[in-house]
């Protein structure tokens, strides 16, 4: 199992009866229910399926970069952290 650097804290609905024998399960197992779920996502999840990571080349001045990308260019380093998926994509990840 891949173990991720970050890990972000979540919420979601579940079936009430798959909850339980969820847990049941992680009792039995002696472990989280988180690192259950966890495991069962990286079966499901295939590697491929990852978000690329893009690659800007140094020669593209900043000035020129701004004009490719429609809105705000530069990004202070709260709003990378706080947004995962411009961290990717910036290669921050």
């Amino acid at each position: 199992m891949q173990t991720s650097s970050k890990k972000i804290q979540t919420a979601f609905r579940l079936d009430e009866n798959l909850l339980m024998r969820a847990k049941l399960r992680a009792k039995r197992e002696r472990r989280s229910l988180n690192s259950l779920v966890e495991e069962a996502l990286e079966r499901m999840m295939p590697q491929e399926l990852e978000w690329p990571k893009v690659v800007i080349p140094t020669e593209i001045s900043p000035e020129i970069l701004a004009m490719r990308l429609p809105g705000k260019a530069t990004f202070t380093k709260e709003e990378i952290a706080a947004d995962e998926r411009l961290a990717h994509a910036l290669g921050e990840i």
